[in-house]
């Protein structure tokens, strides 16, 4: 995905699936691309996003996710109209190809965010193969004090990772839904590159340097502890997509 103002609307669905079922999985995912195509031709949905979550065994809830994006929160009342998938799937119907897709991963959660924040490379258009994902605890009291911290401080930081071609684009998320005072997290953020390597070259001290000369960079990571911290970071890998 690139995190733009047509995908503002990003509803992230978390699967567990076990390891002999993961071609399984994959393929039932993939039958679901004509249904998905569909909700795009109807102007629903935006885009379609499958990740493989990596370093994810046997201890962690999921393994991988989906995005569906939209460009609107009122596509969310109705985003899987049941005459669509009944006509992809006649033989079937739309009870039986949700059971085909039950047996093969465990939905773990599904969350719908906001995106608040983003800055991407020029001329990128096409998704991203890596994503750096992090979910960020952050006390409801400083929920506007995050916000204007990464758009001051760290914004102009991924703008220079985008510009020397390191990164391909960033964005925050503000989680809408589940929200409250037994959530984990409160944003999610995103770092995307399309080459493995690069994720090592994300030089976030040197770039700190170009657009806060000014600035100490110890002293800025500091104030942003204070006001957030990283409940956990994640690497997504693209398996497939579907886009507007």
């Amino acid at each position: 995905m690139v995190a733009n103002n047509e995908n503002k609307v990003a509803v992230m669905d978390y699967m567990k699936v076990v390891n002999r079922l993961q071609d399984p999985y994959i393929a039932a995912e993939k039958a679901w691309k004509p249904i998905h195509q569909e909700r795009i031709n109807q102007d629903i949905l935006t885009g379609w996003y499958l990740y493989k979550v990596h370093f994810a065994y046997e201890g962690n809830d999921y393994n991988y996710a989906t995005i569906n994006t939209y460009d609107a929160f009122s596509k969310l009342e109705d985003p899987y109209p049941r005459e669509i998938i009944a006509n992809t799937h006649p033989d079937k119907g739309y009870d039986g190809f949700e059971d085909i897709t039950e047996e093969a991963r465990k939905k773990v959660r599904s969350e719908m965010s906001y995106l608040v924040n983003n800055a991407i490379k020029t001329n990128q258009k096409t998704p991203s193969k890596y994503l750096k994902v992090a979910f960020i605890e952050v006390h409801e009291a400083k929920k506007d004090l995050y916000k204007q911290n990464e758009d001051s401080l760290w914004k102009p930081v991924q703008e220079k990772l985008n510009a020397d071609g390191v990164q391909d684009w960033w964005a925050v998320y503000q989680l809408e839904f589940p929200h409250g005072t037994n959530a984990n997290y409160q944003f999610i953020t995103v770092s995307a590159v399309s080459e493995f390597k690069k994720l090592e070259e994300l030089d976030y001290f040197g770039a700190f340097k170009e657009v806060h000369p000014d600035k100490d960079f110890d002293e800025a990571v500091a104030k942003t502890l204070d006001i957030r911290s990283a409940y956990r970071a994640e690497l997504w890998e693209l398996v497939d997509f579907l886009e507007k």
